[in-house]
């Protein structure tokens, strides 16, 4: 349908009656555009209908010429223009005695009529200053006597948006105003206030602090905060009037409530809600000028919120049903501080330094205990929100504190360690001897019976515990941390960035979006953590790259940051400073701490190392002999010392880094022209034995000059004389380096000679 002929089509087809106007009234809003309002011969029969039907005595005939009336001046502000005057004078009429449709509908109408033309003078001065404080007077009316909440909810909006655009029309109407805001902001039990209506009538008594114009209104604003922070006072410490505690002795005890507490304890709590919120839409309202906001009365109100606890002792005068009752509300109480300090947090930003500290400490005490997901997520974004606008904690130990009561929410996602004893036992078993073998096939039908790994977070609250968690962590690893904790956290995020790539969506959230969500999350902390500094390169960066493949992701942004680029390829050059301390770089397994290493214990996360079953002592001593391999005096390349491996399988793979987590005893790739090795460990067997071979140095190099070989070596003493010929199995057995120690099954013929080695061969093939 061409959009110069379609408003024809309407008119002649779905508008030709009043029954067709009411039957197609969806069809004909959800076809009308912006373009079909130029200038046309078929406008003024648009307008003429929309007249006819608002005027019609059907009801719904009223409601489509109503609701065809708000999308025209949607649509087309000169036509609004042109036919305000009429469409006000028969809205008006309709406000009363009429179906909630149709008075929604003028109420929708009315509105936009009023808040379309601002910028219009004439139109503001002929027609809304002498109506908006009718139409004001009109909408309390409703409120009033009106139970339908759709029509109190749009009433209360209605009127919050009014008198902000015209608060000096609605002087007069302030005290009416207030009374109709106040009236559900006093709380209701034994059934609560809908949050609803709670946060339609506070936006509404936040913004009448305007109706004392560019003067009064910052006056208005300050009284109200303090008559709110005062109710939020009482109804607060009427929830706590069986614990007497000396913090509260500035302000008066309330006295006795005359009800039940099974009623009064409720209406505290429905009180302190309201309180909270009005207190929060205050401190998002708009102000003319400057107000003075009194930080620390409301910090006092949020610190006796969230250092509320239960205790046990009481005295004999207290009632044990009214102290259960008040009890049942402390995670209501704590849930509104939260809310309270997120409001206080965006709203004074840098202004609320001085009371971080206390502030977070009692944050973290209550993030320390065990608590549901969704008062954990509330912690948390609480947490983050005091931290993310600038305000950086100047003591490492009230972050360390924070860090390490948040680490412990993100090892979920790492195995357990029944999964690795499983995989461990699995893989041990292929080295068994037959014996080994034969006693465990009386287990391979455990499999049947065993349950797969559940879901690790089932609920969306515990899906955005971990990725506000992963932003906490990251915010924190920016500021001061002790070197332990600051190394726990980096080796966390990056053991959970290089599993989450194994781990199936479907295992982490029942949501498929989280897992790329919560690794975009964690890809991020990771880069921010391995950068480094401006002169420096974090050490776990080429592990980050490694990880990462490059490409785009789901939501259509690279996998490698832009930060990572510019690393890379700098636009300006490096700042000269000196090195960072050893503990800004990213530690690793292999320097762990002993407090590192209890943090760790303490958060409940292990090693690999230690969560296989069943390890002996060799293996352990193993792993000792790797970490202590950077304690080893350097040699000259020239003088290498060279092991001797009775028929062990040495295993293939790169050397690893002294830094590096794993301990699994890596060994040089197995080729016939390789002659240098590492120096060797000698590894003391858990027995004692008589006779030991003694390592033999020499100097080897492959490919040099005959005058640059060393003389022949004198003739060895009786306990080499193993040491032999040069044969076959010497030349293609792969050197020993420090890592590579050989296990030799216990099945194996301990009795096949040992291989030789002619040390005087190379010289003599020259």
């Amino acid at each position: 349908m061409a959009s110069n002929h379609r408003l024809k089509d309407l008119l002649q087809l779905q508008l030709a009656s009043d029954a067709y106007a009411v039957l197609h009234l969806p069809f004909v809003i959800e076809s009308l555009s912006r373009e079909d309002f130029q200038p046309s011969p078929h406008t003024q029969k648009w307008i003429a209908r929309i007249n006819s039907l608002i005027h019609s005595k059907d009801p719904g005939a009223k409601w489509s010429g109503l609701c065809l009336a708000f999308q025209t001046a949607v649509f087309s502000k000169d036509i609004m223009l042109e036919c305000a005057q009429s469409w006000v004078a028969a809205a008006m009429p309709l406000l009363v005695n009429q179906p909630v449709p149709t008075t929604k509908a003028a109420i929708r109408l009315l509105r936009l009529v009023f808040s379309g033309a601002m910028d219009v003078p004439e139109f503001q001065r002929q027609l809304c200053v002498p109506i908006v404080p009718k139409f004001g007077n009109a909408l309390i009316a409703i409120t009033e006597k009106e139970a339908n909440p759709e029509v109190f909810h749009l009433v209360i909006d209605t009127l919050a948006h009014i008198v902000s655009l015209y608060p000096s029309l609605c002087r007069p109407l302030h005290t009416v105003l207030s009374n109709a805001a106040l009236r559900h902001l006093n709380g209701s039990a034994p059934n609560p206030t809908p949050v609803a209506m709670v946060e339609a009538c506070s936006r509404l008594y936040s913004v009448l602090p305007l109706t004392g114009g560019k003067v009064g209104a910052a006056g208005l604003w300050r009284k109200a905060l303090d008559d709110t922070v005062a109710f939020a006072w009482g109804a607060f410490l009427q929830l706590r009037t069986t614990y007497p505690s000396q913090a509260y002795a500035n302000f008066p005890v309330p006295a006795p409530a005359a009800e039940d507490p099974v009623i009064g304890v409720p209406l505290a709590l429905d009180r302190l809600k309201a309180g909270i919120q009005v207190i929060g839409d205050l401190l998002r309202a708009t102000t003319a000028r400057p107000v003075v906001l009194p930080v620390g009365s409301i910090t006092r109100l949020c610190l006796a919120l969230l250092q509320c606890e239960r205790s046990d002792k009481y005295d004999a005068a207290v009632d044990p049903s009214v102290r259960s009752l008040e009890d049942a509300a402390l995670p209501a109480i704590w849930a509104s501080a939260c809310d309270l300090l997120l409001s206080l947090s965006q709203s004074c930003q840098h202004h609320l330094a001085p009371h971080l500290p206390v502030l977070l400490s009692c944050l973290s005490y209550h993030l320390e205990q065990p608590q549901p997901p969704a008062h954990v997520a509330r912690l948390l974004h609480t947490i983050l929100a005091c931290l993310k606008d600038g305000c950086q904690l100047q003591d490492d130990t009230l972050s360390s504190r924070l860090a390490r009561a948040t680490m412990p929410l993100l090892t979920i996602v790492l195995s357990k360690r029944s999964d690795m004893d499983t995989e461990a036992g699995q893989a041990s078993a292929h080295g068994r001897s037959k014996k080994g073998k034969k006693r465990a096939r009386g287990y391979e039908g455990d499999e049947v019976f065993k349950v797969g790994r559940g879901i690790i977070c089932p609920t969306a609250e515990e899906g955005d515990v971990l990725l506000v968690a992963v932003d906490v962590l990251e915010n924190f690893l920016r500021t001061q941390l002790s070197p332990p904790i600051r190394s726990l956290a980096s080796r966390l995020l990056l053991s959970i960035y290089a599993s989450l790539p194994h781990l199936p969506p479907a295992i982490l959230s029942p949501d498929l979006s989280l897992h790329a969500q919560l690794y975009s999350r964690v890809q991020l902390a990771c880069t921010h953590l391995s950068l480094g500094t401006t002169s420096t390169m974090g050490k776990a960066l080429g592990f980050v790259l490694s990880v990462s493949d490059g490409t785009l992701s789901d939501n259509g942004a690279a996998t490698v940051s832009t930060e990572v680029d510019l690393l890379l390829h700098p636009r300006v050059p490096p700042l000269v400073r000196s090195l960072p301390h050893v503990e800004m770089l990213s530690l690793f397994r292999a320097e762990e701490s002993q407090e590192e290493s209890e943090a760790r214990a303490n958060i409940g996360v292990g090693v690999v190392e230690e969560r296989v079953p069943g390890r002996t002592g060799e293996a352990e001593e193993l792993t000792s002999l790797v970490d202590n391999r950077t304690t080893l005096p350097p040699r000259a390349p020239s003088s290498r010392s060279i092991g001797d491996v009775q028929n062990a399988e040495t295993p293939r793979g790169g050397e690893r880094t002294p830094m590096q987590v794993d301990v699994a005893p890596p060994a040089i790739p197995s080729t016939v022209g390789t002659r240098v090795a590492e120096p060797v460990i000698q590894r003391t067997p858990p027995a004692p034995v008589a006779v030991q071979q003694p390592a033999v140095v020499a100097a080897q190099a492959l490919h040099s000059p005959p005058s640059s070989l060393p003389p022949p070596p004198d003739p060895l003493p009786s306990s080499s004389a193993a040491l032999g010929t040069r044969s076959t199995t010497a030349s293609t057995a792969p050197p020993v380096t420090s890592a590579a120690v050989a296990s030799v099954p216990a099945d194996e013929d301990e009795d096949e000679p040992m291989p030789t080695i002619d040390l005087a061969s190379d010289s003599d093939s020259e």
